[in-house]
């Protein structure tokens, strides 16, 4: 029987906040990364929007103590990207250490093309992460759970690959980046690509958008092709 709790203990070393710093007392942290074959995953469109200087000053905040059961330290860590394994069609891309931490905790990719509608996942990363630091909760990992709810193709490759997890679940604005893990083999199934949102019916006036229980996730073996 899968240990969920205890599972979930285990992986939350190995998922990264990523951002830089504005200012020498400041810090944005942009989404989620998380460490596998020695190297960080996350999305591409990260990067958007980032001046050079911005890039290349690009972090990670890497859990480097785990005591009891929840008390964690954080250390931040230079990253930097891995020009060639930087693929903006399918909003991925991998990040190696400029220093690497003291230890890394990776996660095992799974096979997503054995996955199946109906399957149970979950997913952990650090939703409005500057926000709740800002509100004095400081780092904040997040979990997620839900079941792959649709399966899409593309359409425009002749072999139709894989290449959209429809998840059944809220993923907020920091989770872009994370991992989607299956809760049977505790693998990395996917990447936490997208958060899809409505307009606000409450606060039409405001710059509010509403959650929907739709996230898109990025099927990890075309991360996998990535790292070969």
């Amino acid at each position: 029987m899968t240990n969920l709790k205890e599972n979930i203990k285990n992986i939350r070393g190995s998922i990264v906040a990523i951002g830089f710093n504005p200012s020498a007392d400041k810090v944005t942290i942009l989404g989620s990364g998380f460490l596998a074959q020695g190297k960080i995953i996350t999305v591409a469109h990260l990067l958007n929007n980032l001046t050079e200087e911005q890039a290349l000053g690009l972090k990670a905040n890497v859990m480097v103590e785990q005591k009891d059961r929840d008390l964690e330290k954080y250390q931040w860590f230079s990253i930097k990207l891995v020009p060639e394994k930087y693929d903006s069609k399918n909003d991925l891309a991998v990040f190696e250490f400029v220093e690497k931490p003291p230890v890394i905790n990776e996660l095992e990719l799974g096979d997503s093309e054995t996955i199946e509608v109906g399957q149970d996942v979950y997913f952990i990363g650090f939703p409005y992460a500057s926000q709740l630091i800002n509100d004095g909760f400081g780092i904040t990992l997040v979990t997620n759970k839900g079941i792959v709810s649709n399966i899409k193709r593309d359409g425009v490759d002749e072999k139709h690959p894989r290449n959209w997890f429809i998840i059944d679940a809220i993923s907020n604005p920091g989770n872009s980046g994370c991992p989607v893990i299956d809760v049977e083999t505790s693998k990395v199934i996917g990447v936490m690509s997208i958060s899809f949102r409505t307009k606000s019916q409450v606060q039409p006036n405001l710059d509010i958008r509403e959650p929907m229980h739709i996230a898109g996730a990025k099927p990890i073996n075309l991360a996998k092709k990535l790292l070969q």
